[in-house]
């Protein structure tokens, strides 16, 4: 272990703990403004100050030590909704992605992971032109073989193109979906709360963002860089060609119950997608909107049986630890952090049951080996 103590790391355990500087000062015996001048290079906790960090924050005290990598800056983030977002919670968000950044190069370390194969649009269109959702989502979709069928399983088809898929189901609850590039590796975080079809909106809304809106075709924060993902993710989810030739005539309710389990897609957003297609008129897009509202499918898919979809690089990981008597506490000591950290990093996407889990599902494959 290194005997030099990180100041980024003072900061990276406090916001993971949503901890202010306030809050650290008064239960570590010390004060907010030397809590502060530690976190910035200007002090240096005695070991017994660190100790005491360690404890209050509930992380090992080799964390402190540990030398820190950098992260991309904070313009290379997608962050729904950003004007809303609290500072704590992005500041949580950042720090929480270094350590799956941690856990990820411990992965690619140990195991032979998929190399990352998700293009910016600049390089799928090799030249610097500019196109609308709808063409990129038709462009990256060319550039997989995909054509114009429905994807079964959206979260593997991206872990197969080398993308890191973790869960912001532990202390990032308050925080939707969000994504960023760590060098060539795309990674998303999920809110896992939320039915399966929104679960794979959200996969395909970060998709959007890590294709359209990276490079030199960087577009700043707001509604209008929100809309483009969406209507990425909504064209990308059900392709032109493959809506235009299913839907025949006018839609009804039960139409659009029926279908949506195609694409694997909400309700709502097959009514949106149908409606801005010109498959529907106005008049049967709000009719269909009220009656699904009615019904609750604004705050969920009731009658779902869609399953959420699992991370078959997180399950293939932990079950190949198992299989050696292993588990989150060796992956915890080797990053020296706490199991229950690793744990919430995987929340909700690894498909056997964890310790207090009572759901035993069956196991996934992967293209994963040890090295």
């Amino acid at each position: 272990m290194s005997t030099t103590f990180i100041p980024a790391r003072l900061e990276m355990a406090r916001s993971i703990r949503q901890m202010t500087a306030t809050d650290l000062a008064a239960a570590s015996g010390t004060t907010a403004p030397w809590v502060s001048q530690a976190e910035n290079t200007k002090k240096t906790p005695s070991p017994e100050l660190i100790r005491e960090f360690a404890r209050v924050l509930h992380f090992p005290v080799e964390f402190f030590y540990r030398p820190v990598m950098s992260l991309p800056p904070s313009d290379a983030f997608h962050f729904r909704a950003t004007s809303r977002l609290a500072k704590k919670d992005e500041a949580t968000a950042r720090s929480l992605s270094m350590l799956a950044i941690e856990l990820s190069d411990w992965i690619e370390a140990t195991y032979l992971a998929p190399a990352p194969a998700v293009p910016e649009l600049q390089d799928l269109l090799d030249s610097d032109d500019w196109l609308p959702p709808e063409q990129a989502a038709e462009a990256l979709r060319g550039a997989w073989g995909l054509g114009v069928a429905p994807i079964k399983n959206l979260l593997q088809l991206l872990e197969s193109k080398g993308t890191k898929v973790f869960s912001a189901g532990g202390p990032l609850q308050a925080i939707d979906a969000f994504s960023f590039r760590q060098g060539a590796t795309p990674v998303i975080f999920l809110n896992v709360h939320k039915s399966a079809e929104r679960l794979r909106f959200d996969l395909a809304h970060e998709l959007g963002h890590l294709v359209m809106h990276g490079g030199s075709l960087h577009v700043a924060p707001g509604k209008e860089k929100e809309q483009a993902a969406n209507d990425f993710a909504s064209a990308f989810l059900m392709p032109r060609a493959d809506v235009l030739g299913a839907i025949r005539g006018n839609l009804m309710l039960e139409d659009v119950l029926v279908l949506k389990r195609r694409w694997r897609v909400s309700a709502m957003a097959l009514n949106l997608r149908a409606h801005r297609l010109g498959v529907i008129s106005e008049w049967t897009y709000s009719t269909l909107a009220k009656q699904l509202s009615m019904a609750g499918f604004r705050r969920g898919e009731p009658g779902s049986d869609l399953l959420i979809e699992s991370s078959s690089l997180l399950t293939q990981v932990m079950t190949d630890l198992r299989s050696h008597g292993q588990g989150f506490v060796e992956i915890a000591r080797a990053l020296d952090v706490r199991a229950q950290d690793i744990r919430d990093l995987m929340l909700g996407l690894v498909t056997f049951a964890m310790e207090g889990d009572a759901i035993n599902r069956a196991r996934s494959t992967a293209n994963l080996r040890v090295v």
